[in-house]
């Protein structure tokens, strides 16, 4: 199988000023002792890790809310990594950021550090909707911190949309699609909400106080957002991103593309040398393990050849472009000698109108998107 030569640097800063209803990230509120302590114990992470990949030309700062960190502790996170890790000249380094954090001097001072990118949880843009799901910002902030963004000298933002939030209809997540949209970033990423374990949200469907939207009512939503992104110029080019040509987020495609990515920070998991790796999620146990100079991995698991296949398919199965047979096993035919228990399912698929079959791969079709998790599986 062939695999991208260059990899990702993920760091993640586990901190937000509080958990938003649907949030099931790793992530809670932490004063700014705790948040320069984690600093402190991330670069010696850094430090440990030094060299694990040849060299990375997309870093990634996830969370958690990242901006909640100050553009001196960026720049001193990113001075590490530089030292540790073969770094790209014109890497695309990210920051995400939440509205309502944001200043004209942090901003200035990101760009400064070398952050190039932006990547923004909007997630609404009716101030009712942004208070249901427990978001800090309202509508009005988030026009004001783009233009901020855009001022300070950012021309690569990502605005993220979730759509099917309880209570609205189609008309609902076109509005906000049509906001969100007239701010014209170069990215946008849109959502179903999902109800997960552990949130305000899912202990209130678990006592019966909140009704999700109904499955043909989401789909509705989607399909309908990207016939308006597309007609905006928009390319949908993963089943959830949406980007204007040459502005796909380059990190984020290492995980659809089966490239290697080191993942730095609470939580935060890796994929290197055919190894997935993930790093401690309780802050204490991580500190301590660093503390000892010891690398914070809680699990660590050897690709066989297999879960590589398997992996890759199903990732690229995600992208607009689909799998090429050639990336994976060399031919069609080593590909379908390799998945032969997978093809006459993949068959009747094709047949449905869900799937795109030719002599140079296989890709989901927009109805095929609805249904992906079953044509994913067939090859796990």
């Amino acid at each position: 199988m062939t695999t991208p030569n260059k990899a990702g640097i993920y760091i993640h800063i586990p901190f937000c000023v509080k958990k938003c209803n649907y949030c099931a990230f790793l992530s809670g509120p932490a004063g700014p002792e705790v948040r320069q302590e984690y600093v402190n114990h991330l670069i010696e992470e850094i430090r440990l890790r030094s060299r694990e990949v040849p060299e990375a030309d997309t870093i990634y700062f996830g969370g958690g809310t990242p901006s909640l960190l100050t553009p001196e502790q960026i720049g001193h996170i990113l001075e590490e990594v530089r030292k540790a890790f073969r770094i790209t000249e014109g890497a695309e380094v990210t920051l995400e950021a939440n509205p309502g954090t944001l200043t004209e001097e942090s901003l200035a001072g990101y760009g400064n550090v070398g952050i190039n990118r932006l990547s923004m949880g909007v997630q609404s843009m009716d101030d009712r909707r942004l208070r249901y799901l427990g978001r800090i910002h309202t509508a009005e902030e988030v026009r004001r911190d783009v233009k901020m963004a855009r001022e300070a000298g950012f021309h690569n933002i990502n605005l993220d949309l979730i759509f099917a939030i309880p209570g609205t209809d189609v008309s609902d997540a076109m509005e906000d699609l049509e906001a969100i949209a007239a701010l014209e970033p170069e990215h946008i990423s849109f959502y179903s909400l999902q109800l997960e374990e552990g949130t305000s949200f899912f202990r209130d469907f678990e006592a019966g106080k909140l009704r999700e939207v109904p499955d043909e009512t989401d789909r509705k939503m989607y399909h309908r957002g990207i016939q308006v992104l597309r007609e905006k110029g928009y390319r949908h080019y993963e089943i959830s991103n949406f980007a204007r040509p040459g502005y796909e987020s380059r990190h984020n495609s290492k995980y659809w593309n089966m490239a290697e990515y080191v993942g730095l920070g609470l939580g935060a998991s890796s994929y290197t040398g055919h190894r997935r790796m993930v790093n401690e999620t309780d802050l204490k146990a991580y500190s301590e393990m660093l503390d000892r100079g010891e690398l914070a991995f809680m699990e660590v698991h050897e690709n066989s050849e297999g879960d590589d296949m398997s992996e890759a398919v199903f990732t690229g199965l995600r992208r607009e472009e689909g799998v090429r047979y050639r990336d994976i096993l060399g031919s069609e035919e080593a590909f379908w000698e390799y998945f032969r228990e997978a093809l006459p399912e993949a068959r009747e698929y094709e047949a449905g109108g869900f799937l795109e079959m030719t002599d140079e791969g296989l890709r989901l079709t927009e109805r095929g998107i609805d249904i992906s998790n079953g044509i994913m599986a067939l090859f796990v």
